[in-house]
This record gives structure tokens, C-alpha cells and sequence, in this order.
């Protein structure tokens, strides 16, 4: 199996900083909506299904906020260890991930046997 090489962590850095971008670019478009969606005003007749309405859309918001997160907290975790000499290598077995996971999943942080390993008791 090869390995990563210069070009290959070139273009990985790359990548990396465009889904930190992206990410960023959600959480400030996520930011700028109005939280709680649409209220009704005084006048408005409202039930609590419409609370409740208010209540689901305002969870969907901060599950998106906390889903983009967790994914910019992968990515500068991946840059982190591009920058100090430990990107591609698992942090299970500490053996190289193979380069074609890499850039399947540039912010994979173990080998595919490890992943596997790690995932099997959450399956059912």
C-alpha cells in the first residue's frame, strides 16, 4: 500500500482548508437565520402546536450547529497533525492509513481495521 507523498499532502492541505472553509461558511450562514423560525405576533391566534413547532425547529437548529462543529473540530484536529509530522498515521496501531482512505476521508484519524474495531460495539 502507498503511502502519502508531498503532492499527495499538498492537495490534502488543501482540501482541508476548502471543508474548513465550507464548514465555516454554515456556521455563519446557520448564525445569521432567525432562531425559533417564524413566531407568531400578538394578534396571531397560535396553539401549542405552534410552541411545539417552535421548540422542533429551534432542536434542528442546534443539532446542525453541533453536527458543523464537531466536523471543523475533525478538521483543525487533521491539520494539527498534518502540521506536527503525525497526519496518515492511525492513533490506535500508529501504522500509516492507507493514502486512498486519506483522501477518501482526509480527516480520518485511524486505518480502516482500527475504524472497524473501534464502530463494532455501537452496531447492532
Amino acid at each position: 500500500m502507498k503511502h502519502l507523498n508531498p503532492p499527495d499532502l499538498e492537495a490534502l492541505a488543501r482540501q482541508l482548508d476548502v471543508l474548513k472553509r465550507q464548514v465555516l461558511d454554515e456556521l455563519q450562514g446557520i448564525d445569521a437565520q432567525v432562531p425559533g423560525g417564524k413566531r407568531p405576533s400578538d394578534r396571531e391566534v397560535h396553539s401549542h402546536t405552534d410552541d411545539a413547532e417552535v421548540v422542533r425547529i429551534d432542536d434542528v437548529h442546534f443539532a446542525e450547529i453541533e453536527v458543523d462543529r464537531a466536523r471543523l473540530h475533525g478538521i483543525e484536529q487533521a491539520q494539527q497533525r498534518m502540521a506536527c509530522g503525525r497526519y496518515g498515521l492511525c492513533i490506535d496501531c500508529g501504522e500509516e492509513i492507507p493514502r486512498d482512505r486519506m483522501l477518501a476521508q482526509p480527516t480520518a484519524i485511524r486505518c480502516a481495521a482500527c475504524q472497524n474495531s473501534a464502530e463494532g460495539p455501537r452496531r447492532r
